[in-house]
């Protein structure tokens, strides 16, 4: 749930962050827009980055000392 949330935050950030940008072009112009979205895009990019680098490690199962990822064998 709350990773579905955070991809709707993004969502609507990209949105907003686009409608300035949109703006910033029509008003200051092409150079200032295109400078605009470098910058942004870096920033998002960073961003990404550093969520990715903060996730938690993949889940170990409870029950023994294997992982969520190891095999499986059905008896």
């Amino acid at each position: 749930m709350t990773m579905r949330l955070q991809a709707l935050f993004v969502l609507a950030l990209v949105a907003v962050l686009a409608a300035v940008g949109g703006v910033l072009f029509h008003v200051a112009g092409p150079w200032v827009g295109l400078a605009y979205v470098v910058v942004v895009a870096a920033l998002l990019a960073l961003g990404g980055r550093r969520a990715r680098d903060a996730a938690p490690p993949a889940p170990t199962c409870s029950c023994c000392t294997s992982t969520v990822h190891d095999s499986v064998r059905v008896v």
